[in-house]
């Protein structure tokens, strides 16, 4: 239940844990790194796994706080598509998202389905399961982490077309990805289980995303209701603002099948709305502007946490996780590489912008859960084998975007850097609130 609250206990455990990743996010920054990564590599080592400062019954039953922190960044990545900041750039992303989506998903697809004898719980499959499998990887090996691209872009300040390419096509990704896994999903259960395509298989991912889009419409209009109730203090009416978007979890849950919709591309959708058709743009802007850095350590560290990383004690999959993680880098090469050519971005561009690619969080750890839910046969170890090569892409991936976004010339944290020794005399809270605010000291 989303709306299950956690003991105090388990509250106090975690609150202790997001202070010690803050500082470790500070000493990465120190260090030229992303505040995310150190965020990350706080929640990994306190996780059930290593030094167990936070159970696996601690992470269970903290999961309102990472819905809520979830629902929150899906809300931000909506509101980072703005219909006059993109308007220019429209045609491009349709191109690279083209490209990306379909040189990454065909050449992994087929490269999976030629090596697919060296997947332990595929073997003695018949041909039609091999696809399925394949399928299933090579479609989640496409979902991004827009929360990362995000988080990576306010801490280094950047501005540009390279960032707010990477930016668009994320986002793009991850509403196109919950719509063609529910329809390959489909596909995967019918041949794996002899059924047969139906009409169904095909009108199920089409009616949930048209039911995300009324819910996600209806909470960013009641969103920018709230913006404008004048009777609670602004704290309160912050936190409602906020709110939002777990509601829209809860309510996921409770309704029936026939109305069944993904909450994630329902905040997506209520973030795009509000700022595109809302009446409160500049309110909400400054609201995740204000919180979205709170908001990025609670979920990161969670994130990290979650992460099984005992799975490398496992050879069978640490092999296994190592080579699917170093086919999808390459099939990003491809993707991005092709999608720039036919978008006719500038050649610099193209050749860094896979590192933009190469995060990946919630989404995709959701549909890992989905398959394994779907197949309890197989589909843990499935699970374990994605979510393994997930989180070498989540360690690495923000310094190699952080890298490309250096090298492209937008870091404008960079410059702020310089200037540092003018801020030598303000207070330790005014630097404290600097860093929170924009991922410099």
């Amino acid at each position: 239940d989303p709306l299950f609250l956690p003991g105090l206990y388990h509250v106090a455990q975690f609150a202790m844990v997001t202070l010690a990743a803050y500082q470790v996010g500070r000493h990465f920054l120190s260090a030229r790194l992303p505040l995310i990564s150190g965020y990350l590599i706080a929640g990994i080592l306190s996780g059930p796994h290593l030094l167990g400062l936070l159970s696996h019954q601690t992470t269970k039953d903290l999961r309102i706080i990472d819905q809520f922190s979830i629902s929150c960044i899906a809300l931000a990545a909506g509101m980072e598509l703005k219909s006059g900041k993109l308007k220019k750039f429209m045609r491009p992303i349709a191109w690279v998202l083209c490209g990306f989506m379909g040189a990454t998903f065909i050449s992994s697809f087929f490269v999976l389905l030629f090596f697919s004898s060296f997947i332990p719980f595929v073997t003695g499959m018949a041909v039609s399961g091999k696809v399925a499998v394949a399928l299933l990887i090579s479609t989640i090996m496409i979902a991004r982490s827009p929360a990362s691209a995000i988080a990576i872009v306010k801490d280094a300040q950047a501005e540009g077309p390279f960032s707010t390419m990477i930016i668009g096509v994320s986002i793009a990704a991850d509403v196109l990805i919950i719509v063609v896994f529910a329809l390959n999903l489909g596909i995967a259960e019918a041949l794996i289980r002899g059924s047969g395509l139906t009409f169904y298989t095909f009108l199920r991912p089409v009616n949930k995303i048209l039911w995300s889009g009324v819910f996600g419409a209806t909470s960013g209009f009641l969103m920018d209701i709230f913006a404008n109730t004048g009777r609670l203090p602004d704290r309160g009416r912050d936190l409602l603002v906020l709110s939002t978007g777990l509601t829209i979890f809860f309510i996921s849950s409770l309704v029936p099948s026939f109305f069944s919709f993904e909450p994630l591309l329902a905040c997506v959708i209520g973030g795009i709305f509000v700022v595109n058709f809302g009446r409160n743009a500049a309110y909400h802007d400054h609201l995740m502007d204000r919180f979205l850095p709170y908001i990025n350590i609670l979920f990161f560290t969670s994130a990290g946490a979650e992460l099984e990383i005992d799975h490398l004690l496992r050879p069978e999959l640490l092999f296994l996780g190592l080579g699917i993680f170093s086919l999808r880098i390459a099939s990003l090469w491809l993707g991005a590489t092709l999608g720039g050519w036919l978008a006719g971005r500038p050649s610099r561009e193209t050749s860094y912008a896979w590192m933009g690619y190469v995060t990946q969080a919630g989404v995709a750890m959701g549909l890992a859960k989905d398959v394994a839910r779907e197949f309890p046969e197989w589909g843990q170890v499935f699970a374990s084998m994605m979510i393994f090569q997930m989180a070498i892409n989540q360690v690495v991936g923000p310094p190699l975007f952080k890298y490309a976004i250096v090298s492209m010339g937008e870091c404008r944290a960079k410059q702020m850097v310089e200037l540092e020794p003018t801020k030598q005399k303000q207070s330790p809270h005014a630097a404290k609130t600097d860093i929170l605010s924009n991922g410099e000291p």
